[in-house]
C-alpha cells in the first residue's frame, strides 16, 4: 500500500478526534446546565407547593442521565479514535524509518539463544520483530517470536500461517480496527496465572452448601415479610440474617480465594470479548488456525464470566460486603456460579484467548504486506534436495525506495561472494537468510518470487569473543562452524551463511582453515553461502563433485567519489577500495 493511504487516514482520524473533543466539551456544558435546572426546578416546585411541578425536575433528571450515558459513549469513541490514530502513525513510522523506536523489540525473547537472532536482525533492536510486531499480550508476542525461527515447518502448517497473514493483508482496515481495539490491553499483558487457576479448579463445595445459599436467604426474606404483618416477631428474621452474615464471615477466607481472581479479570474480559466479537464480524469462516465457529462458541461464556466479575466487584465495597451477605449470602452465590462456570468452561478459556493470539501474530506479519508494495507469498518446494529460487529479492528492513533487488537460484553447492568494503555482501547474505525465516513464519517476503525447500538456516555473521570464558573471536567462529558440520553430517537439509570466514585470524591460517571447513560443508544436503575478502578462496577446490560458484559486488568511482550499485554479479571480484577509504577519512 502507498504511504499516502495512511497519511489521508491519519488526517481523517485526527479531524474525528477534534470533533469528538468539541462534542465532549458540549456534553459537559449541557450536563452542568441540566444539573442547575434540576436544582432550580426542585426549588420552584417546593416554593409553589404544587405536586405536579415536581414532574419537571424528574424529566430534567432523565435528560441528565441520558447526557451522562451519551457522554460516556462519546468518551469510548474518543479513546478508540485516539488509539486508531496511534496505530496509523505506527504504520507511517514504518515508511519513515521511525519504527526502530517502537518500544517492543522482543529483546526479552533473546533468552532462546539463537545466534540467528542477532546475525539476521530477527529479534532485538532494529529487527524484523520490532518492525512488524503489533502484539500486546505476552502470549501473542511469544507466538510471533516463536514463528520467527530458523527451523522449517510442514507444508500444512505453512499454508495455515500464510492464510492468516494473507487474510489480514487483504483486509487492512479490519487489521487496523483490531489493532486499535487491542491498544486497550497493556503491553505484554499476561493471563497465565488466572488461566491456570481457572483450569485447575479446586474441589466443589458440598451439595448442602448450594442448598443453604438458596433456601436460607429465601426463608429469611419470607420471615421478614411475615414480621411486617406481625405474623412472627421481627427478631426471628434478624437472627437468621445475622446467622447468614456470621456464616459468610466465617468462610470468608475460603470464598475469597475463589472470588478474588474475578476482580482482576473484569477489564481484561471486556477487552478480549470486544476483540473476539470484532473478529467474528470480520472473519468469513475458519482462516488457518483461527476458527470463526470457535470464536462464536466463546462469546457467550466469556460474557457470562464478565457478568460474574461485575457481581463479584459489588462486594468489593466494605459496606456492600456486609450488607449483601447479611441479606443474601452473596459470597456463597458467587462461588457457586463461578465454580459451575469453571466446570463447563475453565479448561477452554485458554484456547479461546489463543485465537486472539493467533490473530496478533498474523496481523503483525501482515504489516509487511501493508507497508511494502514489493511483496509476494513464498512457495514451499517439494524436492529431494535443498533448493532456493528468488527473483528481485529486497531486504525488508531497508526502505523500499533505497533497496536494491537481486536474484539467485541455488541448489546444493558452495557459493563464494567477494567484494570490496561496504559493497553489500553481508546485507545480501542477511537478506537471503532472513527471507527463509519470514517464509517459515508465514509472512510475505520482498520479492517477485521466492521459493524454497524446507531447510534449517544456520549462520555465522556476528561472532564475538567471550573474555569471561577465555574464548577468542576465532575460537567462537570455529565452534559455530563445527556445529554446522555436525548438523550437515546428520543429513539435515541446511542453508548455511558465513560472513567473512575466519576473519579473527591471520591471512595464512585463514585460507588454510577456510579451505578445510568449506570442504566439510560442501555436501548434497547443504547450500553454503560464504563471503570473504580473500581472493584465494575463489579458486578453492573441494573434494565433493558439487559446484563452487563465485559471485561478487563491486564499486565504481565518479568525480573522486566512491559509489556502489549493490548488484550481485557472476564471478570473483577484481577490485578493492581500502586505500581509497583511508584517504576519505584522512589517513595516508
Amino acid at each position: 500500500m502507498e504511504q499516502n493511504f495512511f497519511e489521508q487516514l491519519a488526517a481523517q482520524t485526527k479531524a474525528t478526534i477534534e470533533e469528538y473533543k468539541k462534542k465532549s466539551q458540549l456534553y459537559t456544558t449541557k450536563r452542568t446546565i441540566a444539573f442547575i435546572l434540576i436544582v432550580i426546578s426542585v426549588a420552584a416546585a417546593y416554593d409553589f407547593g404544587h405536586t405536579w411541578l415536581f414532574s419537571l425536575p424528574v424529566a430534567i433528571l432523565a435528560c441528565f442521565f441520558y447526557l451522562i450515558k451519551a457522554h460516556s459513549d462519546l468518551h469510548d469513541d474518543l479513546i478508540y479514535a485516539e488509539n486508531k490514530y496511534q496505530v496509523i502513525n505506527n504504520y507511517l513510522a514504518r515508511y519513515t524509518g521511525q519504527w526502530s523506536k517502537f518500544p517492543d523489540n522482543g529483546s526479552d525473547f533473546t533468552e532462546r539463544g539463537f545466534t540467528q537472532d542477532a546475525d539476521l536482525n530477527i529479534i532485538g533492536p532494529s529487527s524484523i520483530y520490532q518492525y512488524c510486531s503489533v502484539a500486546r499480550t505476552h502470549a501473542g508476542r511469544r507466538l510471533l517470536a516463536n514463528r520467527l525461527t530458523p527451523f522449517p515447518v510442514t507444508k500444512e502448517e505453512l499454508l495455515c500461517r500464510q492464510a492468516e497473514t494473507q487474510f489480514f493483508i487483504s483486509h487492512p482496515t479490519d487489521a487496523l480496527h483490531l489493532q486499535a481495539l487491542s491498544l486497550q490491553i497493556p503491553l505484554n499483558h499476561r493471563m497465565d496465572k488466572l488461566l491456570n487457576y481457572l483450569a485447575e479448579r479446586e474441589g466443589d463445595y458440598p451439595a448442602f452448601f448450594t442448598k443453604i445459599s438458596i433456601y436460607f436467604p429465601l426463608l429469611s426474606m419470607g420471615l421478614l415479610v411475615l414480621s411486617l404483618f406481625n405474623v412472627v416477631p421481627m427478631q426471628v428474621p434478624l437472627i437468621l440474617f445475622s446467622l447468614q452474615l456470621a456464616a459468610a464471615l466465617l468462610l470468608l477466607p475460603k470464598t475469597s480465594t475463589h472470588i478474588t481472581p474475578l476482580y482482576r479479570l473484569n477489564k481484561e474480559l471486556v477487552y478480549y470479548y470486544q476483540l473476539l466479537n470484532a473478529m467474528q464480524d470480520i472473519l468469513p469462516d475458519t482462516i488457518g488456525h483461527i476458527s470463526r465457529n470457535e470464536i462464536k462458541k466463546a462469546l457467550a461464556p466469556i460474557k457470562q464470566l464478565g457478568k460474574l466479575c461485575v457481581l463479584a466487584e459489588m462486594r468489593h465495597n466494605f459496606i456492600l460486603l456486609f450488607l449483601l451477605n447479611f441479606l443474601f449470602l452473596w459470597d456463597f452465590h458467587i462461588v457457586n456460579l463461578f465454580t459451575n462456570w469453571q466446570k463447563k468452561y475453565g479448561t477452554k478459556l485458554t484456547y479461546w484467548l489463543s485465537l486472539w493470539n493467533e490473530a496478533e501474530a498474523a496481523i503483525s506479519l501482515s504489516t509487511i504486506g501493508h507497508t511494502r508494495n514489493d511483496t509476494v507469498m513464498p512457495i514451499l518446494i517439494e524436492a529431494t534436495s535443498p533448493k532456493l529460487e528468488t527473483k528481485n529479492l529486497h531486504n525488508m528492513l531497508i526502505p523500499e525506495k533505497d533497496s536494491i533487488a537481486n536474484s539467485i537460484d541455488l541448489t546444493p553447492s558452495l557459493n563464494i561472494i567477494t567484494g570490496s568494503n561496504m559493497s553489500g555482501k553481508t546485507t545480501w547474505l542477511r537478506t537471503l537468510a532472513s527471507a527463509c525465516i519470514l517464509t517459515y513464519a508465514g509472512a510475505p517476503v520482498c520479492a517477485t518470487r521466492f521459493a524454497i525447500t524446507p531447510m534449517t538456516v544456520l549462520t555465522s555473521i556476528r561472532v564475538n569473543d567471550d573474555m569471561a570464558n577465555g574464548i577468542s573471536t576465532f575460537y567462537a567462529e570455529l565452534t559455530r562452524i563445527k556445529a554446522m558440520i555436525s548438523e550437515a553430517e546428520q543429513n539435515k537439509p541446511l542453508f548455511l551463511v558465513i560472513d567473512e570466514i575466519f576473519k579473527g585470524t591471520n591471512s595464512a591460517d585463514r585460507i588454510i582453515c577456510a579451505k578445510t571447513a568449506l570442504d566439510h560443508l560442501t555436501m548434497k544436503n547443504v547450500i553454503t553461502m560464504v563471503s570473504t575478502h580473500d581472493f584465494e578462496l575463489c579458486r578453492i577446490e573441494v573434494g565433493s563433485e558439487l559446484p563452487v560458484n563465485n559471485y561478487h559486488f563491486e564499486e565504481h568511482y565518479r568525480d573522486n567519489e566512491l559509489l556502489f550499485d549493490y548488484l550481485m554479479k557472476d564471478g570473483p571480484c577484481q577490485t578493492t577500495n581500502a586505500q581509497f577509504l583511508l584517504k576519505m577519512v584522512g589517513i595516508g
